[in-house]
Order: C-alpha cells, then structure tokens, then sequence
C-alpha cells in the first residue's frame, strides 16, 4: 500500500486523537493549514518518512528470516554429535541468525518491526538484530539460494534439515 505524505499525516492524527498521544501537534496542523502555511508541515513534520520501504524489501526479509527459523529448528533436533560435527564444519560461521546491518541495511528495520511490532518469528524477540557488518546480506542472499535449492531437492516436504544440508546452506552464504 502507498500513502502519500497527507494520508500518513491524516492517520498519524487520527491514531493521535483515538489513543490521546499526540506524537504530532495536531494545533500546529491545524494553525498551518488555516493560515495557508502548509509549507511549514514538511518543515516541522520532518520525521514523517517520505519514503516508505520497497515491499520486495519485506519479502526478501520474510525469506530470510523464514531461511533461519527452519535452519535453527533443524539444529535443535540434532543429537548432540552431530551438531558439534555441523559447528565445526561451518566454523567461523554461526548456526544462528545474526542479523542485519543496523547502519546501512533497510532490511534490519523490516525485521525489527516484523519481529517486535508485529510478534512475528518469536525466536528472534529479545535477540540483537544489528550484526553491524555490511557483509550480512549479501551472506544471507548467497545462502537463500542454497537454501531454495534445498527445499526444491526435498519437494518442500522435510520437517528439518540434515546436518549436511545445513552446513551446504551455511556454505552456500561463502560465495
């Protein structure tokens, strides 16, 4: 869905006065407005975003997140042996999610908001996000290749991954 910047200030005043919190000044508004002075809502209103996240950003988020949540729930079902065998055939890599580049990556406030606004993939809550490396995505693109290839060789039918078939995932992210 697009809004453009007066539908979101339409619905950031709404949700003002429905809950009582006025993040905007809703008499500045309507000063501005009647005054003729609309130019000065960009002015002040400066932190209403004027562009909104490309959905195939989200997707791409879904994708991975949805990639780790199988990778790390097919590591708990491992026998003890075998998952020391995966750590250190992956090694220095991690089995878990590590998350994405806080600075750079738009990716990294698509999964904080999916995660703690929107109570998806639960866990992940209470975990850092910010792997403050620019390497991560591109880490994670190369393994949800690895990874779809998986799937596909499985007939999206498997419950968990292998050992083997996580650590050719991990692999896959090496490039």
């Amino acid at each position: 869905m697009e809004l453009s910047q007066g539908e979101k200030l339409i619905l950031l005043a709404l949700a003002a006065a429905k809950d009582g919190q006025e993040e905007i000044n809703l008499d500045f508004i309507r000063s501005a407005i009647l005054s003729g002075n609309t130019w000065a809502l960009s002015w002040e209103l400066s932190g209403i975003p004027s562009e909104d996240i490309d959905p195939s950003i989200a997707r791409e988020t879904v994708d991975i997140l949805s990639m780790w949540a199988f990778i790390e729930a097919s590591v708990k079902g491992l026998d003890a042996a075998d998952k020391e065998a995966l750590e250190n055939s992956v090694r220095p890599f991690e089995l878990s999610f590590s998350g994405f580049d806080g600075n750079n990556d738009p990716h990294f406030g698509v999964a904080d908001f999916l995660i703690n606004t929107m109570g998806r993939f639960d866990d992940f809550k209470g975990r850092p996000l910010n792997s403050h490396s620019s390497a991560s995505l591109p880490k994670y693109r190369r393994m949800l290749s690895a990874y779809n290839h998986t799937l596909r060789e499985l007939n999206f039918g498997s419950r968990t991954l292998s050992a083997d078939q996580i650590a050719q995932i991990i692999r896959g992210g090496l490039g």
